[in-house]
């Protein structure tokens, strides 16, 4: 009895938070359309976002260990830039352009070079940089209007390179913007490019990669450049743009994109996944930056309407294809997706492609023990299922993915049990609170839930246990909706799967969940009653308890109309047996009253399932009906069936044949049977 009155408790605490009265007129949308979703007969869930650490420092490969990475050494830069075949000119033409720019260098640029080859302060040497680069873009060198003879374009090369040794930010980026837009190639592209993603390394940084335009250098060099010929630059150019956009406050991700930096990227994309001369390791780590750099931008407001998700998808199915046996691009692959499943759009376009799906199963049965990259399949999964019947059904069919996710449920109960960090244990309870997430989606079909293994609903029953003697909230909201389908399905079932044993090992978990501090647990937990209370051997043990029907009264009185509407509909069933009535007394029929004189048509269907456990109670005759009662039910039906009242269809369809027959009770006598 104590315990009893400790559940008691809780409820008032529950409902303590809910700020506005359920029967308050909402703004917008009735009632009845916003907690619409909340009274489906099956559910599917929701769930948080993969968890993805910030790593303290940027690295280029975010998974492997730092001593992966070359080293980032200035010497590597060669002073003599690659010769490239000059246009044939005619000679007058070429000796007076020859002499123009001989003027010009020996006027303007020649002193500046002087300087800077002196022994000068440091900012006297960003002074002067600055007017090279000033005196370079007056002559058109840096915009490609005019090249740089070739003789001339190495005093510049020995003269900058000499400053690179320089640790000054500013200094250095202004050096490798001008050796970029003079065109750099082969290994000094490659030097230059890793020098600049060592300086994308500091966050810090960042403002000074807007303010020297460098970004547009790096955008230039991607449409420029053949991804082919200079993977190796392009894997540092490419991982300067992946670390920079994974920043979206500096505003560096919306610049680039108005650059069209989402083509470019789709472009090399294609040619990553088509190319036959690219080698494997540099296929990968080229597609590591690529879809890095794609994952960041998804995070951009305007992402989903910018990324192509269709043509996307079709790339990454061949990425996944193509490098199956590579867990860091199928974590980077499934980072993407974890990210783009999100979008309105994404979740039929990704149930639609079949072969996808069916490298998202070979994924869970080949990388069991794989966390991070079980973790983002599985939110995939149950984010394509719960809007996609079409992926449910496939994924069903072509390979029964309940029987990878209990194998996969059974390992990672193993997995939360051993020693392991903080970090490790986080993820594992994640991977599980995701696997069975996909387990109550795919329940919402009646194929998947008769095919239902006996070891996945053994495992589901301890982890509902756990959950709740753990206290956590979402792995139990997740198996609550997994009973609820099952439950749903059972008794639209000609031969149940939820035989009387199975009904009363479930009911003891619910009866020990209800007791959580949690009111999307409650109504989950009342979903499932409600289809239980279909079966006389549950609604006997219901009613046998006095307190347990207490607390149903409570929660009548909660001001979450999505909770009320629940009871009301699992009281429903109860009441519909006149031998139950017992349990229950006056206060249950003024409550009904209330409820629809408070709701009305604001929610039609709260309203409804009131009138009709209203019906229930009162036509049996076991509980008295005072006359202050008949009172208010005669006056509110009388008001609710005049026709300029209400002419919803389903105002007139569903409550005036009930209104009628109350309004027909009282006066008169008859045999009423229960609805």
């Amino acid at each position: 009895y104590n315990e009893y009155k400790s559940y008691l408790r809780i409820w008032k605490k529950i409902m303590a938070k809910v700020k506005r009265e359920f029967y308050e007129f909402p703004s917008g949308n009735t009632s009845a359309e916003i907690v619409n979703a909340a009274r489906q007969s099956l559910r599917s869930t929701t769930t948080s976002r993969p968890f993805t650490p910030l790593k303290k420092t940027r690295t280029l490969y975010p998974n492997r260990p730092g001593s992966s990475e070359s080293s980032i050494d200035s010497s590597e830069l060669r002073a003599t830039p690659r010769i490239l075949s000059p246009i044939p000119m005619k000679q007058d033409e070429k000796k007076k352009e020859s002499d123009n720019f001989d003027a010009y260098w020996k006027a303007k640029i020649a002193p500046v070079i002087g300087s800077l080859s002196m022994n000068l302060e440091n900012l006297d040497i960003i002074k002067e940089v600055e007017n090279l680069s000033d005196c370079l873009l007056r002559g058109g060198f840096l915009t490609g209007a005019v090249a740089l003879p070739q003789q001339y374009k190495v005093k510049v090369f020995q003269c900058l390179i000499g400053h690179l040794e320089n640790h000054d930010t500013k200094l250095l980026l202004k050096i490798s913007r001008i050796l970029l837009c003079l065109g750099v190639y082969d290994k000094n592209l490659v030097s230059i490019s890793k020098l600049i993603f060592k300086l994308t390394r500091c966050e810090q940084n960042d403002t000074h990669f807007m303010e020297e335009k460098i970004v547009h250098c790096l955008l230039n060099i991607l449409n420029r450049y053949d991804i082919v010929e200079n993977d190796k630059a392009f894997v540092y150019c490419i991982g300067s743009i992946r670390v920079l956009s994974a920043n979206i406050e500096n505003g560096i991700a919306e610049v680039l994109v108005q650059y069209g930096l989402l083509q470019v990227l789709e472009r090399h994309l294609g040619t990553c996944t088509t190319s036959g001369t690219l080698g494997s390791e540099a296929k990968a780590n080229l597609l590591v930056q690529i879809l890095g750099t794609f994952r960041n931008l998804a995070d951009l407001a305007s992402a989903e309407g910018l990324i192509e998700v269709e043509g996307l998808c079709g790339q990454l199915e061949a990425v996944i294809l193509g490098h199956y046996a590579n867990p860091e691009v199928l974590l980077v692959c499934y980072r993407l997706l974890s990210r783009i499943s999100m979008f309105a759009s994404a979740t039929s376009v990704i149930g639609d492609r079949k072969e996808l799906l069916s490298l998202f199963l070979r994924t869970l049965d080949n990388y069991t023990h794989n966390a991070p990259l079980l973790l983002r399949c599985c939110y995939v999964i149950g984010n394509v299922t719960a809007n996609s019947n079409s992926a449910i059904s496939h994924l069903h069919g072509n390979g029964n993915i309940l029987e990878s996710l209990s194998s996969l449920c059974d390992v990672y109960k193993s997995k939360i049990c051993e020693k392991q960090s903080k970090e490790k244990l986080m993820t594992s309870k994640d991977v599980l609170c995701k696997a069975i997430r996909c387990t109550a989606n795919m329940l919402q079909l009646k194929e998947p839930c008769s095919a239902m293994p006996p070891k996945l609903s053994k495992l589901l029953l301890y982890f509902g246990h756990m959950s709740v003697q753990n206290k956590q909230k979402e792995l139990l909201l997740h198996i609550l909706c997994c009973f609820n389908n099952m439950s749903y399905h059972s008794n639209n079932s000609l031969q149940p799967s939820l035989v009387p044993k199975h009904r009363k090992v479930i009911l003891d978990l619910l009866l020990s969940a209800i007791t959580v501090d949690d009111i999307n647990i409650t109504v989950e937990v009342i979903s499932v009653l409600g289809n239980l209370t279909l079966h006389k051997d549950v609604v006997e043990i219901l009613t046998s308890d006095k307190n347990l029907v207490q607390i149903f009264m409570t929660l009548l009185e909660s001001k979450n109309s999505a909770l009320v509407y629940k009871v009301c509909g699992m009281l429903t069933n109860i009441t519909a047996n006149s031998n139950t009535h017992v349990a229950f007394d006056n206060k249950l029929i003024k409550r009904c009253t209330e409820l629809m004189y408070e709701m009305g048509i604001l929610d039609m269907e709260l309203s409804v399932v009131a009138a009709y456990l209203l019906w229930n109670v009162v036509s049996s005759g076991h509980i008295s009906v005072t006359d202050e009662d008949k009172h208010s039910i005669n006056s509110i039906m009388i008001h609710y069936l005049e026709d300029d009242y209400c002419e919803h269809p389903f105002w007139v369809t569903e409550f005036h044949p009930v209104a009628k027959r109350l309004l027909e009770l009282f006066p008169g006598d008859g045999n009423f049977a229960p609805l």
